[in-house]
């Protein structure tokens, strides 16, 4: 497989700099990586269990699942900081073999607190006793790429998070690494800047081409920067497929549930299909963007609440006495004691994507 370029400037017409910047843009070949059965424990509590996964050269995955499921441990032995109790992980078909083949980027960055930004980015290189002209090159080109120049002599407690988490992604793509590991890598970040940061972060991580495997339990996250995503629920892979798949396609009602908001409602009272079938009989599981409400006096259902969450609206209803919550990214204006119906619908989106997925 050829090489990977990642061209961050402009080359100079010097050798000497020609061979810096060569040296400097050639990334080491993308990997492959195979995850076989990997199972482990702390004490009696089991946190992985038979977990498998398979990531194709500069793919970026999200292990996604809720807090506590194993994510941070599984990262830790693909890190080789933690090792497994049965299992087999491969780096291209070969046992990993240590030195830059995998870099893990902590949730909370671990910036060198007493060392400038320049110096944070440079450690790894420092540590690989690289020439100073050398590090310096790639640490300038490095600043430059992630907008970080004028803060290249400031202190990690001089940067705001969305800054730290550059200077945390600089370092470890300055040692060039053939797969990047992710830990929770927006948790820290508020809700405007986790958004403009994961396409960042996704643009960065296509640029590079490095294989990337990311754990979060944010949903949003995980739709935002991946090509594939991994549910993990109870140490093991529930479902892994595209976004677009997972989310309106989901293998089971606990990755429906865990994918985002779902209506619970009586299949026979609604027009239309099905994403997943739920627990009870006749119920089934409709995403916001899948499901319309329309007021009419002959609806089957009586409005008990209504709320605005954001992009999609929540309504209460009841049918014959019993209690349901219906979502749906189309507001409208009702009332308690409105009779509704729903409607089934299929955005263009869903259509386009997902069938052909999951035929």
């Amino acid at each position: 497989m050829p090489p990977t370029y990642a061209v961050l400037g402009v080359l100079s017409n010097s050798r000497e700099e020609l061979v810096i910047t060569i040296f400097f843009c050639y990334l080491s070949t993308r990997m492959q990586v195979s995850i076989q059965g990997l199972s482990k424990s702390f004490g009696r509590t089991p946190v992985l269990s038979d977990f498998s996964l398979e990531v194709a050269d500069g793919e970026f995955i999200s292990v996604l699942g809720p807090s506590g499921v194993g994510k941070t441990t599984l990262l830790r032995i693909l890190a080789g900081l933690d090792t497994a109790a049965a299992g087999v992980v491969r780096f291209d078909g070969f046992a990993p073999a240590g030195g830059n083949e995998a870099v893990l980027v902590f949730q909370d960055y671990v910036l060198f607190p007493f060392l400038t930004v320049y110096r944070n980015v440079a450690f790894g290189l420092e540590a690989r006793r690289l020439s100073k002209h050398l590090i310096a090159d790639r640490v300038g080109r490095l600043l430059s790429h992630f907008g970080l120049s004028e803060q290249a002599g400031r202190y990690p407690a001089q940067l705001s998070g969305g800054q730290k988490q550059r200077v945390a992604l600089a370092r470890a793509l300055a040692v060039a690494p053939k797969l990047l590991l992710l830990d929770e890598p927006l948790a820290n970040l508020d809700k405007n800047l986790k958004r403009d940061t994961a396409l960042y972060l996704r643009s960065v991580q296509r640029e590079f081409g490095i294989t990337t495997i990311c754990v979060t339990h944010d949903q949003d996250e995980a739709m935002a920067i991946s090509d594939r995503i991994a549910v993990m629920l109870g140490g093991r892979i529930a479902q892994v497929g595209t976004p677009q798949s997972v989310y309106f396609r989901p293998v089971s009602p606990g990755v429906a549930r865990f994918m985002g908001p779902v209506s619970n409602l009586p299949e026979s009272q609604i027009t239309g299909g099905v994403i997943a079938r739920a627990d009870t009989a006749d119920i089934c599981l409709l995403r916001p963007e899948q499901l319309r409400v329309r007021k009419q006096l002959s609806g089957a259902f009586q409005v008990q609440d209504v709320r605005l969450l954001g992009s999609y609206q929540l309504c209460v209803v009841t049918l014959n006495g019993v209690r349901y919550e219906a979502f749906t990214s189309q507001p409208v204006p009702l009332q308690l004691g409105d009779r509704v119906e729903f409607e089934r619908v299929i955005p263009p989106f869903e259509e386009e994507y997902v069938y052909e997925a999951s035929s």
